[in-house]
C-alpha cells in the first residue's frame, strides 16, 4: 500500500472516531438534560402545590410569576401532547441553561409574544418539526394557570434571522436548531384560551 493510501485510511479512521465521539457526547448531554428536566418537573409540581396551599390560606398573596429551583427561575412548564413532551421552561436564556431545559428567549405570556428556544436534544425540541397545524401546546405558569395554543405554522428560519423570529403577530413561538445547526425550526402558535387555577 502506498504512503498516500495509508494517509487516507488513517485520516478516515480519525474522522470516524471523531464523529463517533461527538455522537457519544451528544447522547450523554441529551441523557443529562432529560434527567434534569424530570427532576425539575417534579420540583415545580411540589412548589406549585405549596404555593397553592399558601394562597388558599391568604387570598391577598400575589400570584407567583416564576418558581426558583436550584438557583434557577422557571416560568412554568410546556406540554406538547403530539410529541409526548412535558418540560420545564427556564425564565431566562443562556447556552448553559439550554442544557437543562428550554428557555424563554423573548416576550411573555401576559403580552402574548412569548418565544421559547430549546436544544435539539431528543428529550427536548428535536422533533418540533413533526408538529402540524392545529396541534395543541399547553403552557402552565408558576401559578398553575394553563394557556392553550394551537400550531398555525411550521417554518424554517436562518440562524441569523433574529428580526423575523421576534417581530411577528403570533402569541407563542417555539424554535430549535435543525440537525446541521444552520437553520431554525420555528413553530408559530396562537392562544385558544386560558384557564385559571
Amino acid at each position: 500500500m502506498s504512503k498516500l493510501g495509508k494517509v487516507f485510511i488513517t485520516s478516515g479512521i480519525i474522522l470516524i472516531l471523531f464523529s463517533f465521539s461527538l455522537l457519544i457526547i451528544y447522547n450523554v448531554e441529551d441523557y443529562k438534560a432529560k434527567d434534569a428536566s424530570l427532576k425539575i418537573l417534579k420540583a415545580i409540581e411540589e412548589e406549585r402545590e405549596i404555593a397553592s396551599n399558601i394562597e388558599n390560606l391568604n387570598s391577598n398573596d400575589t400570584k407567583k410569576q416564576t418558581l426558583t429551583i436550584d438557583g434557577n427561575d422557571y416560568l412554568g412548564t410546556i406540554n406538547i401532547p403530539a410529541l409526548n413532551l412535558n418540560l420545564p421552561i427556564l425564565n431566562d436564556f443562556s447556552y448553559d441553561k439550554l442544557k437543562i431545559a428550554p428557555c424563554r428567549y423573548y416576550g411573555s405570556l401576559l403580552t402574548n409574544n412569548l418565544i421559547i428556544c430549546g436544544h435539539s436534544y431528543k428529550s427536548h425540541f428535536a422533533y418540533l418539526g413533526n408538529l402540524k397545524q392545529n396541534d395543541l401546546i399547553i403552557i402552565t405558569d408558576a401559578s398553575n394557570n394553563n394557556y392553550f395554543y394551537e400550531v398555525l405554522e411550521v417554518e424554517i428560519l436562518g440562524s441569523t434571522d433574529v428580526e423575523e423570529m421576534i417581530n411577528n403577530d403570533f402569541d407563542l413561538t417555539l424554535y430549535t436548531c435543525t440537525s446541521d445547526s444552520q437553520k431554525r425550526v420555528t413553530i408559530r402558535c396562537n392562544r385558544i384560551y386560558k384557564s385559571f387555577e
